[in-house]
């Protein structure tokens, strides 16, 4: 899928944006990758499983670790082509189809990981506006 400066997705913002499919469109990211499990050429490499990775935030003072967080990872081939799936959570069925879709290389993947993360961008500054109009009376 071209972006709109025609160039196709990384592979990071591609699995970031399918990470980000699902959690706002879990059914479209499913949607996707189930004629592709379905082909004779799609093969799991590695099982979905659940695993945890520290968050990092940089801060003006360096960075600091915030927290651990769940996702549930996969890895898959489609026609010899790897593909990687990584969710937020335990989801083996998201990480599976993110993995499968990263593999297939298709335009629809991409178009989807691109919706998703103009979808949580959207949302983030809808929250952003709340929390500035947000006031505290100290009494």
């Amino acid at each position: 899928m071209n972006t709109a400066n025609g160039a196709r997705l990384s592979a990071e913002r591609r699995a970031e944006g399918l990470a980000a499919a699902a959690r706002t469109d879990r059914a479209a990211l499913l949607a996707l990758a189930e004629p592709i499990a379905a082909r004779s050429d799609a093969a799991v490499e590695v099982a979905p499983e659940p695993r945890t990775v520290m968050t990092v935030l940089d801060t003006p003072i360096g960075q600091q670790c915030l927290t651990e967080v769940v996702v549930t990872t996969a890895v898959v081939t489609v026609a010899g082509t790897p593909g990687w799936g990584c969710v937020l959570g335990w989801d083996a069925e998201a990480a599976l189809a993110a993995a499968l879709a990263d593999a297939a290389g298709q335009a629809g993947a991409d178009r989807l990981a691109e919706a998703a993360l103009r979808a949580e961008e959207a949302e983030r500054a809808v929250r952003i506006g709340q929390v500035r109009t947000t006031r505290m009376e100290v009494a």
